[in-house]
């Protein structure tokens, strides 16, 4: 059990029990946030000191040439020069904020009597870490897991939100679940919650505006480069400390072979989850669809000839290289401090599923908590021709693009004049969208249309996570993307696409 995991472990051949071990993790804590969080708050100084010295450089530069004008009447070219480098350094430092309005959600947590085993895990470890607060359990879709407190106005703790990855549930064992959330608590107890925030704000504005830095005269634009980047790799500096100190409480916890193995675990689907809810299972609940959400991973997860976007945003995730500036360790220094001289390998999957009552019961609560409007219950064998095919269909009635009114065999035509179908398919309100963006969008209607055209004629789509959509007629079977790729690639005439008319039409 997870619990007498937590319970003890042994180290020279003496047994330290679970709460020596939570107070030895909060002496050691405490003199880790004894160098990590001066360093938080270095950062935050360093952030203001950015802004004070763009604005001080500012002003200096516009002093010349009011210096000019009071004193001489008259602008020389220095002046001028000192202007126009101001105001081209005042654009290319200027704040890209993002004004949204904030979203009160009230989404029930997890029910209690549904998932007792997962709640008294968490409060097994809150219990030996001393924290004395309800706990409320939510699933979420990303394969992670979080951990909020809410607070009352003189700082007293009222309540904890966990939030844990549906992904994380079908894949790792209990006691790898166990460390995972160790690792959150972890977070917790060295007081990451508080300056996690604001080292993370920090980073992200300063990160926005390194990135977006437009040039500006006089190289004035590589001061704030390299001052940016430097306090970028502070603060990564310190939420990598974060980690590991986090990672040696779950080792603590729940042992180096369970802390190392989820974090393995992890790494390997977090890829292919990704995709997958992206490109698969969100697009079906926008439809209105309630999929079986671990069976189509499984399927998703086979070995199979994955979509062009499916697998280049796998690639990409899986790729992606590490940098100075990352806020996470990258997993082999991650495996390599829990466990000295190891490197990443991957165990076999497991689940703990049965923390939540089993698989239809995860899915059934996930679905639950986020539902806004009914969704139909389907499943990926039927998804395709109960709710997809009506779904297109429905898009195009009723309009100049209704398959009884506007002939297949204009699909060519229209594919290599996609460009100029820009102003008839354009989305309503004001568009933003680059001329590949533009291209992409009509593209995306005329894959559409040519399934709407294929499933009158008769066929019927099925689904297939990850695949390219295929339609059937008995025998016959047809990928739209394939007809229209053939007609963008002037490969496809209109009169082959006679071969999919009804049988009784041909006659």
């Amino acid at each position: 059990m997870a619990s007498e995991e937590l319970g003890m472990t042994t180290s020279n051949n003496t047994t330290r029990t679970a709460p020596d071990k939570a107070q030895a993790y909060l002496n050691t804590n405490s003199n880790r946030n004894n160098k990590i969080q001066p360093r938080a708050i270095l950062v935050l100084g360093l952030w203001l000191g950015f802004w004070l010295l763009a604005l001080g450089l500012i002003v200096l530069l516009m002093s010349l040439p009011f210096a000019q004008l009071y004193y001489r009447s008259s602008l020389e070219i220095s002046g001028y020069v000192a202007a126009f480098a101001a105001l081209c350094l005042a654009y290319a430092l200027r704040p890209r904020w993002r004004f949204s309005a904030r979203v009160k959600t009230s989404l029930p947590p997890l029910d209690r009597a549904k998932a007792e085993p997962l709640y008294a895990m968490l409060e097994h470890i809150a219990s030996k870490l001393k924290i004395e607060a309800p706990i409320e359990i939510h699933l979420i879709g990303a394969a992670s897991a979080f951990i909020s407190c809410e607070r009352n106005w003189y700082g007293k703790l009222l309540r904890l939100r966990v939030g844990i990855g549906l992904p994380l549930l079908g894949n790792l064992s209990n006691a790898e679940l166990g460390s995972v959330l160790a690792h959150e608590f972890g977070h917790y107890v060295a007081g990451d919650l508080a300056l996690g925030p604001w080292v993370y704000r920090t980073r992200k504005s300063l990160t926005t505006t390194v990135n977006n830095l437009d040039d500006s005269l006089f190289f004035l634009d590589l001061i704030f480069r390299y001052y940016g980047q430097w306090v970028l790799r502070l603060s990564s500096s310190i939420s990598r400390a974060q980690e590991f100190a986090a990672d040696a409480f779950a080792v603590q916890c729940f042992g180096v072979k369970a802390s190392r193995a989820a974090l393995e675990k992890i790494h390997l689907i977090e890829p292919m989850w990704s995709a997958y809810l992206d490109h698969e299972l969100c697009p079906a609940i926008t439809r209105g669809a309630r999929l079986p959400v671990f069976e189509g991973f499984r399927r998703f997860c086979k070995p199979s000839q994955k979509r062009p976007e499916v697998q280049a945003s796998i690639v990409q995730s899986e790729a992606r290289p590490s940098s100075h500036g990352d806020s996470h360790p990258t997993l082999a220094d991650r495996i390599a401090a829990i466990q000295p001289g190891a490197t990443p390998a991957f165990p076999p999957l497991a689940d703990c599923l049965q923390l939540v009552g089993g698989e239809l019961a995860a899915e059934t609560a996930w679905y639950s908590m986020f539902e806004h409007e009914q969704l139909i219950s389907s499943d990926w064998d039927q998804y395709g021709s109960q709710i997809l095919q009506t779904q297109i269909q429905e898009r195009f009635a009723n309009s100049w693009m209704a398959p009884d009114k506007l002939a297949f065999s204009e699909l060519v035509g229209m594919a290599q004049q996609a460009e100029q179908l820009w102003e008839k398919l354009r989305p309503e309100g004001v568009s933003f969208l680059s001329r590949l963006g533009k291209r992409n969008h009509v593209l995306e209607i005329l894959e559409e249309w040519t399934t709407a055209c294929l499933c009158q004629r008769g066929f019927t789509p099925q689904v297939r996570p990850g695949q390219a959509l295929l339609l059937s007629r008995g025998q016959q079977t047809v990928q739209p993307r394939e007809l229209l790729t053939a007609a963008l690639d002037c490969k496809l005439k209109s009169a082959s696409l006679k071969q999919y008319d009804r049988p009784e039409a041909a006659i």
